[in-house]
């Protein structure tokens, strides 16, 4: 009986594939195995947040200030900047990088939930999950800091992780 146990305990143990030569890993399979991912905690990504934000607001006041020199209303300027902000986040954190400015140098990125990148559609769903994690006294961001995998509200909603690089 304990001979069956100990064959069965070594089939399970992991052996790392080998390609036909058996000297070399073979990348197509060595890919496929999950790796250790580690979250970002809340402070990190407040931070990012806070310099994201600071960049945002400092392009809206540098057009305000083009806008308003043109004889312009910075009224005007409400839904052309939410869009600039989707936009300045959906592409950034479902392109390579994975991450916004803030979040690149603050050494973090945005994944699906097997540490992966994500679309744009993704992203896009991410963004605006935000509202929502904003809207309930920020209570979605705050979740951030109490969650096994550290994901907001809005990561939870998207299936996304943000993760130390």
């Amino acid at each position: 009986m304990e001979d069956n146990y100990e064959d069965l305990k070594h089939k399970q143990e992991w052996q790392a594939p080998h390609s036909s030569s058996g000297t070399e890993l073979d990348m197509e399979h060595y890919e496929a195995l999950p790796r250790q991912l580690h979250y970002a905690g809340f402070w990190l990504r407040f931070l990012a947040l806070v310099i994201d934000s600071l960049i945002v607001v400092l392009a809206g006041v540098i057009f305000g200030f083009i806008l308003g020199a043109m004889g312009g209303s910075a009224k005007s300027l409400d839904i052309p900047f939410f869009i600039a902000s989707w936009l300045y986040c959906a592409l950034m954190e479902s392109s390579p990088r994975q991450a916004t400015i803030g979040k690149m140098v603050l050494g973090i990125s945005v994944t699906d939930l097997s540490g992966n990148r994500i679309s744009f559609g993704r992203a896009t769903g991410r963004y605006f999950a935000k509202i929502i994690s904003g809207i309930i006294l920020s209570i979605g961001y705050i979740m951030a800091a109490f969650t096994a995998k550290k994901q907001a509200l809005h990561d939870i909603m998207a299936s996304t992780l943000v993760v130390k690089n």
